[in-house]
């Protein structure tokens, strides 16, 4: 993917440079657009995969610190909206729950969702506390209590953000660490104070991911290394055939309780099985155990790669665009499979939003 990608972008650079001449700055515009999005597209081909990350954040005395600005915990709980919304974009079938680590305990603040809304309104509630003790053997506990319930056809992983230079633990930080990798579930750590050796072995042992970034620019770059899946060898592969259900969206003027949140909700989905009422599919039914998908997330996640990046040509001739039905510029794109033009401005929206060719569709 690295090398198409590259090979993809060159060209690109060199159409820029071909066109840098006066009257050309709308397509120079739309050809950086353009590389953009395919960078974004080629990062979510990823292969039919149903993720659960739980995201535990260290709030203990040491995320107040100031050495990142204005504090270790709000770097964090400033980029982490971003990346969660790549994340479910990207992985239209997963799930991201949220946890806490206090004094010597971690506790779970929102069970797992595909609503950004709700991980983003539960992220603004965290905030630093006077305690210390952060124990990663609790945190550790805590996911595989988290985890007890998911599908064991899902994917398994934890993300760790952590501000404390090393892991008090009145449990014992290997035992819990072996049941993690016995469960399969994959243990990454960003950490803000360097590098802590007993984080370093579990992440290792697990297949996971130990990354410290120096500034508040590369932890945002860091933590984009996690929106596709990292490659495990202790992923167990469980075969088994999945219920799926694709519910009706209802909007009702009067006030309902959602099943799945126990929350008043005025636009809900129903479950097509026993009827219940849920919020932002990808879930899991709480009545009848009905995994509930929309379509177009089951297309989305497809790894058959219908659909792919779009060729730059110009030659010369005038096309009509095959999305919005009007004249291409001078630089246009071509889909290789059924060989229709398309402008830059749909180009850009089939690969960032649709993820489907009208033409080959």
């Amino acid at each position: 993917m690295e090398l198409e990608g590259n090979t993809k972008f060159n060209e690109y650079e060199e159409k820029i440079r071909n066109h840098q001449v006066n009257g050309h700055n709308y397509q120079q515009d739309k050809l950086h657009q353009k590389k953009e999005s395919d960078a974004q597209f080629l990062i979510a081909q990823n292969p039919l995969i149903m993720r659960n990350l739980l995201i535990i954040i260290d709030i203990t005395r040491s995320s107040k610190i100031g050495d990142f600005k204005p504090s270790r915990l709000a770097v964090a709980l400033q980029f982490l909206p971003a990346f969660i919304e790549q994340f479910l974009e990207c992985n239209p079938l997963s799930q991201i729950g949220i946890a806490v680590a206090e004094e010597y305990r971690c506790k779970t603040i929102l069970d797992f969702t595909s609503s950004s809304v709700n991980i983003k309104q539960y992220l603004s509630t965290i905030h630093s506390i006077n305690e210390a003790g952060f124990s990663m053997a609790a945190c550790l506990q805590t996911a595989l209590h988290v985890f007890s319930t998911t599908q064991l056809h899902a994917q398994s992983s934890i993300l760790v953000v952590t501000t404390s230079t090393y892991s008090d633990d009145k449990l014992d930080l290997n035992e819990w660490s072996e049941k993690c990798k016995s469960a399969a579930i994959q243990i990454n750590v960003i950490s803000f104070t360097g590098s802590i050796n007993q984080l370093i072995k579990i992440t290792q042992a697990t297949d996971g991911q130990y990354l410290c970034p120096l500034n508040e620019f590369q932890f945002s770059q860091e933590i984009q290394k996690f929106v596709s899946p990292q490659e495990s060898k202790n992923h167990m592969i469980i075969t088994q055939l999945v219920k799926i259900g694709f519910p009706q969206k209802l909007i009702v003027s009067q006030p309902t309780l959602c099943q799945c949140h126990l929350e008043i909700v005025y636009n809900f989905y129903k479950c097509p099985v026993c009827y219940s009422k849920v919020c932002s599919p990808p879930l899991l039914c709480p009545i009848c155990s009905t995994w509930i998908v929309l379509p177009h997330q089951i297309l989305r996640s497809d790894g058959s790669n219908t659909l792919g990046v779009f060729e730059i040509t110009n030659d010369g001739l005038d096309h009509v665009c095959s999305g919005c039905l009007e004249p291409t510029t001078v630089i246009h794109s071509t889909c290789e499979r059924c060989k229709n033009f398309f402008c830059l401005d749909c180009d850009i929206l089939i690969h960032s939003k649709f993820k489907v060719c009208p033409g080959c569709a």
